[in-house]
């Protein structure tokens, strides 16, 4: 996914173990409080690489919740790495967690996502077409 590189802009890559990590980079316009990006945006980075993963892994989902714990500022500007990990699937429930590491591998937040499958149904009436 490429969203306005002003603000936040996520690379995808599928590493060797079938899992998959994402650039992210912040830009000017992701900014919260003065020389920080918003958490909002950070929201966003997470949310956007563990529903990746779930769709990656076969499982058409939507999120149906997400906690994160913000350990650090990141700084306006800064490029990350968002690492993802798909834990299971149990009753239509995808679980996932993820973590937003600096290059320096400060850790800025970690997240855990609940992600419920979509219905052939339901797939197709938001997206079209069937899963």
């Amino acid at each position: 996914m490429t969203t306005d590189p002003d603000k936040v802009d996520l690379r995808y890559y599928r590493r060797p173990d079938g899992s998959l990590a994402a650039v992210a980079r912040f830009g000017p316009r992701a900014e919260g409080a003065p020389g920080l990006v918003h958490g909002g945006a950070i929201l966003t980075a997470l949310d956007e690489s563990l529903g990746a993963a779930a769709w990656l892994a076969g499982i058409p989902s939507l999120t149906a919740s997400l906690t994160t714990e913000f350990r650090r500022g990141v700084p306006t500007g800064a490029v990350c790495l968002v690492s993802t990990r798909l834990l299971g699937e149990r009753h239509r429930v995808a679980n996932l967690d993820g973590e937003l590491t600096g290059t320096d591998g400060t850790v800025y937040a970690r997240a855990q996502g609940r992600f419920i499958r979509l219905s052939d149904e339901a797939h197709r009436r938001l997206f079209g077409r069937p899963a």
